[in-house]
């Protein structure tokens, strides 16, 4: 009786891991998705309304979801205290201190990292040009990550139910 109840636990053990690595790629695919949608927010605001960076935080941390939101809140406050700490280095930290516990790779953790070094004080068209620029590569990435995902995804539960089925027989 142990010893089914014993095979049982390590079967839903490594059914268990092999899903939370699923999930994992599926949340980073999210993650990925939200900072798409920050960029082509970015963009647009930019665009239409000319904004300054700070004030395109504040009006798109409106639209967007946490943790993102509340970074880009922190953001516009910070440089709206005119500490003498520029834009592209308060981006960096913050941005740096939201991303740190997401599953990201560091390609696309650079990729949004760096979105505050390729702005300054050039004129819109060129910004959103810019802005547009890391759209794209962070979309190359989406894609690609995509594709190899859901082969991935199948892999990994199945590797995951047989290893358990497979330690369970040879403990059993």
């Amino acid at each position: 009786m142990l010893r089914l109840l014993a095979g049982g636990l390590i079967l839903f053990g490594s059914a268990g891991f092999s899903f939370k690595l699923c999930q994992e790629m599926r949340q980073r695919m999210r993650h990925i998705e939200q900072m798409q949608e920050i960029f082509r927010l970015f963009q647009s605001e930019v665009a239409y309304s000319r904004a300054s960076f700070p004030e395109v935080c504040m009006a798109v941390s409106d639209r967007i979801a946490e943790p993102f939101r509340t970074v880009m809140k922190e953001i516009y406050a910070q440089v709206m205290e005119k500490s003498g700490v520029r834009f592209p280095e308060i981006w960096r930290t913050k941005m740096g201190q939201c991303l740190e516990n997401m599953p990201l790779k560091e390609e696309e953790r650079n990729i949004f990292l760096e979105f505050g070094n390729r702005i300054g004080f050039i004129d819109w068209e060129t910004q959103a040009g810019m802005i547009e620029k890391s759209r794209e590569q962070l979309e190359e990435l989406y894609v690609k990550s995509k594709s190899s995902m859901e082969n991935k995804e199948k892999v990994i539960t199945s590797i995951g139910i047989l290893g358990g089925l497979m330690l369970v027989i040879i403990l059993i």
